[in-house]
């Protein structure tokens, strides 16, 4: 009698049968147990609509946010008095803001500008750019300290024959020593305090 053919999908199939037959560990397990790893998975599944609902709401939040911090700048540009540079700084001092929004918008430095005209109002702005100053530096260090933690690939070094063998052919370099320059904290800290103070 001729072997019935298999094909791809009666594989998987059976390998989905087999998997399910099988308990969370790998192991032949009772119905009980994986019935109970049945269930708690099931209950998992609600997690990632969950988060990716969040992030949906995170995300559509910031989209407002910059529009809102847009309008701001716009409007700020056309202030003429005091009594208008006034009536936005209530709106202005509740906007939710991110190190992004504010690189990207430069409503620190526009405000900066515009209360730099009207001293009456320069000492609630202070404040504003102030603590604007410090979200921008805490989302920065974050990044930085997420990026420090990142593995980092190590160069591939040749084996020691080729090592041994262009050590010999090239003519060693010599480097001349370098002046001391700004480090890099001193650097990423005058990127933050740019458009700041």
């Amino acid at each position: 009698m001729p072997k019935r053919r298999e094909t791809e999908a009666t594989r998987r199939r059976r390998a989905q049968l087999a998997k399910y037959r099988q308990g969370p560990n790998g192991k032949w397990e009772s119905n009980a147990k994986k019935a109970v790893a049945i269930r708690v998975k099931r209950q998992s599944l609600r997690i990632g609509p969950l988060l990716a609902s969040c992030k949906a709401k995170k995300v559509a939040l910031e989209a407002r946010n910059f529009q809102a911090a847009l309008r701001l700048v716009k409007d700020l540009r056309d202030c003429s008095d005091e009594a208008c540079l006034q009536s936005l700084i209530g709106e202005i001092s509740s906007l939710s803001v991110t190190a992004p929004l504010l690189r990207r918008t430069l409503i620190p430095k526009v405000l900066r500008e515009v209360s730099a005209r009207f001293p009456n109002v320069r000492e609630q702005v202070t404040p504003i750019i102030a603590k604007w100053r410090a979200v921008y530096a805490q989302e920065e260090q974050r990044v930085a300290d997420r990026q420090h933690q990142a593995p980092r690939r190590r160069p591939t070094s040749s084996s020691g024959s080729s090592s041994s063998s262009s050590s010999s052919s090239t003519p060693e370099v010599v480097r001349m020593p370098q002046t001391p320059g700004p480090s890099r904290r001193a650097l990423k800290q005058r990127r933050i305090t740019f458009f700041l103070r």
